[in-house]
């Protein structure tokens, strides 16, 4: 509509042609494009952009599903959380309390108090849930599944904890071991790959709570050319079976190319145990820290390749890297982080951060 103004005529402005109006974008279409938002804090700022968008992605729980990020808790009251997927750091304060590592999109940390007490708490929507049990132990690594299988591994020193609720009961069932590396759930049962020389692996039937026979630990040479160093061996339960990965992290030598890793299938347990040798792991992608080790499918996320591993090791004693050790070729490559990431001291370095996926 054209008005007068002062004796001119004025037009109204012309939309450019081509142009479109991203608020009246229908919601299939805005559903297409958030689910492709593998960064938490992305698919919050989509909620932010107007009243259209924010309906269209009211549901939270329908979140797209989030790549793992690295969380860091080197500082007294804050977590530094950096994504993978869109290369931000995100900020979080927390309870004046020690950080004790990630748990799914929880973060268990532990009061400064008599009793020590264990509290979970989701950095992002600020819920808090009590430990389930009463426990006296100073967790150095530790592992919860919660969410999937309703065990917990902690380790103090050269004391090891498991506690487990047995098929059909609801109290917690507790097993005492010498220093264990790690556990995974598989088949009603939980392995349990002892810390020793030789690496055997317990196992606990999760029906009864009595152990079964054990497995002992797949053979693997290491290349002589290794300076100091760390040892990988984790049980992992996936959609390919009971894996354990096993191979060397190289420290301080600054050439991620030596890092080497071997996947291994447990077969026919327990009539006749045997570890097979995997050339690859198809769609899956390993990612390991310094206590724990879980697996995603690639085909779930947008950008990321399977068969491969994603580590965290330090090449110095002030440097921290991401590597990502593409099985098939059988290479690794260090991934693009933060500045903050190649901060700190000694052991710290590594023992501060670890893989963390986030949910809301």
């Amino acid at each position: 509509m054209a008005y007068q103004k002062k004796g001119k005529i004025r037009k109204e402005p012309k939309r450019k042609q081509g142009s479109a109006n991203w608020a009246e974008l229908n919601s299939e279409i805005l559903h297409i494009i958030y689910m492709k938002l593998c960064d938490v804090m992305s698919f919050i700022m989509f909620r932010a952009v107007c009243k259209n968008w924010r309906v269209a992605a009211a549901n939270l729980s329908d979140c797209p599903r989030q790549f793992p990020c690295l969380i860091d808790w080197s500082g007294p009251t804050n977590l530094r959380v950096y994504s993978l997927a869109s290369g931000r750091t995100h900020t979080f304060q927390v309870p004046d309390a020690y950080c004790r590592g990630p748990s799914g999109p929880d973060v268990l940390f532990q009061t400064d108090s008599p009793d020590n007490d264990l509290f979970y708490l989701n950095p992002l929507t600020k819920v808090k849930a009590i430990f389930p049990f009463e426990t006296s132990l100073h967790p150095i690594s530790w592992r919860n599944s919660r969410n999937l299988d309703d065990f917990v591994l902690i380790n103090e020193l050269d004391f090891a904890v498991l506690y487990f609720k047995q098929t059909d009961k609801d109290e917690w069932t507790k097993k005492e071991f010498c220093r264990l590396r790690n556990a995974a759930y598989h088949d009603c049962k939980y392995f349990l790959l002892k810390d020793n020389m030789r690496y055997e692996m317990a196992v606990i039937d999760k029906t009864n709570g009595a152990e079964l026979p054990s497995v002992r630990f797949p053979n693997y040479d290491p290349p002589l050319n290794f300076c100091m160093p760390f040892d990988v061996n984790y049980l992992i339960a996936t959609t390919n079976g009971l894996l354990i990965i096993t191979g060397f992290i190289p420290l301080y030598s600054g050439d991620l190319n030596d890092c080497r890793f071997e996947v291994h299938r447990l077969e026919n347990y327990p009539q006749n145990p045997k570890w097979t040798k995997l050339t690859g792991i198809g769609d899956l992608m390993v990612f390991l820290d310094h206590s724990n080790c879980f697996a995603l499918k690639a085909s779930d996320y947008n950008g990321f390749k399977g068969n491969c591993i994603y580590f965290i090791t330090f090449p110095s004693l002030r440097k921290r890297v991401i590597g990502r050790f593409d099985i098939g070729l059988n290479k690794t490559e260090e991934l693009t982080g933060p500045k903050w990431f190649g901060s700190g001291k000694g052991r710290k370095v590594c023992m501060s951060s670890a893989w963390f996926v986030p949910s809301i």
